[in-house]
């Protein structure tokens, strides 16, 4: 039995399940090995031979089962699919997997193929449902990587289903399960950084600027410039979003050494970074330089068929309708925006376009529907747990109740 003998040769050398478990691996799960629970995968098996100083010959002694064999070539063959970006084919293969083999280790790995199909394929509810079966199975290997890389996977899904809390709470492990090991600081950076992000949707914005903070600071080590401009992206996100005096500027620095990583490592991710500075720039006045920047993004949201994206410019420039009196063309651009989500949905911008909705109407003389577009605007963001955000609309909605016409400028006296 592999169990046995593993713990045999670390009594006779001294070794705690602690040592033997290194960064690697938890201490329970040397436990569950030693007691037959678990069964080890090739890679745990050798780093425990090398530390036991023994041949890994010695604990396989030919026993492995027909079953763990096929198990493992089918595995293979859903691998192959992913890496051929075959979607579909992976998950219906992995899905074999489970039913051809007990072994813990196959299992989880068939488990997060799955994962990492279904968000690839933006179902992310799914993932999640799939997700929780596999919990167990895959904290049960006692390997870091794979549950590190699992909690990862659970908070992407979570967050893209604007299941907020959720994709807070999967963050958190990973962070946890990743501290203090060299290995996973990737990871790690990564789980700070979605962290910073999950904080500012949940309308935290103290605590996504903290993490930020410390993704920033391990960041700066790692020299990875994408890495290293989605968090400077964050940080300008969380200090345009802060009340503090002097964030702005902070805001502008920041998302414009965004656009140099993204530039310095000539990613896809560059045009959100503009994006993002074009707003800024409009908030702090500068029309004249954000106009171009937002053509140039929506020319590019178009090319790559994202239109929430194009959606979200298009809600910066009802903004500039609205500031300038004209709420018919503002009128004219939400709606556009609105059937853009209609093509891909993100709930926090629509909720923002049928808030600015309820200003025009407000502002057109038609009360009624500028509040039920108000209150639409509030319960969407209830749902999705964005307080700050439906903290702004119901503002609204009790000026709206008040006997005065309202308009733009109490929206813009609400977000700063």
């Amino acid at each position: 039995m592999l169990g046995p003998k593993i713990r045999q040769i670390r009594e006779q050398l001294g070794l705690s399940q602690k040592q033997l478990a290194g960064e690697d691996m938890t201490r329970s799960y040397i436990s569950l090995i030693e007691k037959g629970r678990a069964v080890p995968s090739q890679r745990m098996l050798k780093i425990i031979a090398r530390r036991l100083n023994t041949p890994m010959e010695f604990f396989l002694g030919g026993s492995a089962s027909t079953d763990s064999d096929i198990g493992e070539a089918v595995l293979e063959k859903a691998k192959a699919c992913y890496a051929e970006q075959n979607d579909s084919a992976c998950i219906r293969i992995a899905h074999k997997v489970l039913t051809l083999t007990e072994d813990t280790s196959d299992q989880s790995e068939a488990y997060l193929l799955i994962l990492r199909s279904h968000n690839r394929l933006g179902d992310y509810r799914q993932a999640l449902d799939e997700g929780e079966n596999a919990a167990f199975t895959v904290i049960r290997t006692g390997d870091r990587e794979r549950i590190v890389e699992y909690y990862l996977e659970m908070g992407r899904a979570a967050f893209h289903a604007e299941l907020f809390h959720a994709a807070r709470k999967h963050y958190e492990q990973a962070y946890t399960y990743s501290s203090r090991l060299k290995h996973l600081q990737e990871e790690h950076i990564q789980s700070l950084t979605f962290l910073g992000t999950t904080h500012l949707r949940l309308g935290n914005v103290n605590e996504g600027l903290n993490y930020y903070l410390k993704a920033e600071k391990e960041a700066q080590m790692a020299g990875q410039p994408e890495l290293y401009g989605e968090i400077t992206l964050g940080l300008g996100k969380a200090y345009y979003m802060s009340e503090q005096d002097g964030h702005m500027l902070l805001s502008y620095d920041w998302t414009k050494r965004s656009v140099q990583a993204y530039k310095q490592a000539s990613s896809e991710s560059y045009v959100l970074a503009l994006h993002n500075l074009a707003v800024i720039q409009l908030h702090m006045g500068q029309k004249k330089e954000a106009l171009p920047l937002l053509d140039e993004c929506a020319r590019i949201y178009d090319k790559r068929n994202l239109p929430h994206k194009k959606a979200s410019i298009l809600e910066e420039i009802s903004k500039i309708y609205l500031e300038q009196r004209e709420p018919e063309q503002a009128e004219a651009i939400i709606k556009e925006a609105l059937q853009l989500l209609d093509q891909q949905d993100e709930g926090m911008l629509r909720a923002k376009l049928y808030r600015l909705l309820g200003i025009v109407f407000h502002e057109k003389n038609n009360s009624n529907e500028g509040y039920y577009f108000l209150r639409m605007s509030h319960d969407l963001l209830k749902r999705i747990s964005a307080n700050r955000e439906a903290d702004i609309s119901q503002q609204l909605l009790l000026l709206s109740l008040q006997d005065r016409k309202m308009n733009y400028d109490d929206y813009k006296s609400l977000i700063k």
